[in-house]
């Protein structure tokens, strides 16, 4: 052993240096360790924001993971397959007001689903537990950078696929909308059959990534963004008494966010139509505030799906997920472009509607619809 100018013994070696203590070495070891993954993470989201810069909306057709894989027209096409013009054979063109248009490769179809299964929690007995109570198709033109959103009554009236657990059709049936989610295994085909549903609903309109949340998870990804501020349009005080109607402003934090999207009084006959035009209204405070935390953080979206991961489900991909954060940037959202599917609840008379087994239902005023998906998804072919 050596002593040190204050008289202090260390630790050396037999040509007079000093060695360095073990648990130095060690941290040093730890510290080298951590710095060469941040480096390989932070490697890895340059690599992917960078890809994003060269992917187009063609990468969510390209090798589908599921959703609808191919183009369809069907009786939005006023010439109903008699065209024998060649260039018309694509599958992507229709004739609509004795007019050509061609479907709109530049969109990006996105399905997103709210699932609850609130009447299962309740011991309501409900017989169709995990009901997509929100169906919103978002569609976002890559070329445009525009972003509009469609949102589906969840008592529209429409053919339901009845799953097994196997997720094969077993049959079927008439129905709200919304019990489409209740069928199957509750995994990648009981979103794909809700897919296809809608898809067939919006006369083929093709959806290729879909984006299923459960209800629990709205209160963390609301308040990630700091809260969402609206209008309290109708009495909510039945779940929270502050939420008076008329309120201006209000805050929502916590359970708050799932009382104004996703509650309603099943005591009155059109509940759920009031309680669209509040999610319509969260829609678009949510966008602007996911922009702003993205620009602010540009892997906000992906950290956001890695922390409620157990209640999303999704087939896109990383790189996708990549590319919508980045293009998201840019995006302008018209509020203007938030509709909804044109028509109007009913009572539903006993044998009116073959199979249809509900007292409610949402009749789609069909030619308003056909007009809306030409206008939204369709542009004019120049002769």
């Amino acid at each position: 052993m050596k002593s040190d100018i204050k008289g202090e013994t260390v630790a050396g070696n037999d040509d007079g240096k000093k060695s360095i203590p073990g648990w130095i070495k060690a941290v040093m070891i730890t510290i080298c360790a951590v710095t060469v993954v941040l480096l390989v993470a932070l490697a890895f989201v340059v690599h992917k924001w960078q890809r994003a810069t060269v992917l187009t909306a063609d990468m969510f057709r390209a090798g589908e993971q599921g959703g609808i894989s191919v183009y369809k027209v069907n009786e939005l096409d006023e010439a109903n397959g008699r065209d024998t013009a060649d260039k018309y054979k694509d599958g992507t063109t229709i004739t609509w007001g004795g007019k050509k248009y061609r479907y709109n490769d530049n969109l990006i179809n996105i399905l997103v689903m709210g699932i609850d299964d609130y009447g299962l929690k309740g011991g309501g007995g409900d017989a169709n537990p995990y009901q997509a109570d929100t169906i919103v198709l978002g569609t976002v033109d890559a070329l445009k950078k525009t972003v509009s959103f469609m949102s589906i009554p969840r008592d529209t009236v429409t053919t339901i696929k009845v799953l097994d657990l196997n997720d094969e059709v077993a049959t079927k049936r008439k129905g709200p909308i919304a019990i489409q989610h209740s069928f199957g295994s509750q995994g990648d085909k009981t979103n794909e059959a809700v897919a296809q549903t809608v898809s067939d609903l919006l006369y083929g309109v093709p959806i290729y990534r879909y984006v299923a949340v459960d209800i629990s998870a709205i209160p963390n990804i609301n308040d990630e963004l700091g809260g969402i501020s609206v209008d309290i349009t109708e009495d909510l005080t039945k779940w929270n008494p502050d939420m008076k109607e008329g309120t201006t402003d209000y805050l929502l934090k916590g359970n708050d966010a799932i009382v104004f999207v996703a509650r309603r009084d099943t005591d009155i006959d059109d509940s759920a139509m009031g309680r669209m035009k509040r999610q319509v209204q969260y829609m678009k405070k949510l966008f602007p505030a996911l922009k702003e935390k993205t620009r602010g953080n540009l892997t906000f979206p992906i950290m956001l799906y890695n922390k409620e991961e157990g209640k999303v489900s999704t087939n896109l991909s990383i790189d996708e997920m990549t590319y919508l954060a980045k293009i998201m940037l840019d995006l302008e959202m018209d509020e203007n472009n938030i509709v909804s599917v044109p028509g109007q609840m009913e009572h539903i008379e006993p044998g009116q509607i073959e199979d249809y087994e509900f007292e409610m239902g949402y009749i789609v005023d069909e030619d308003a619809l056909k007009q809306l998906v030409v206008d939204r998804f369709y542009t004019l072919i120049e002769e």
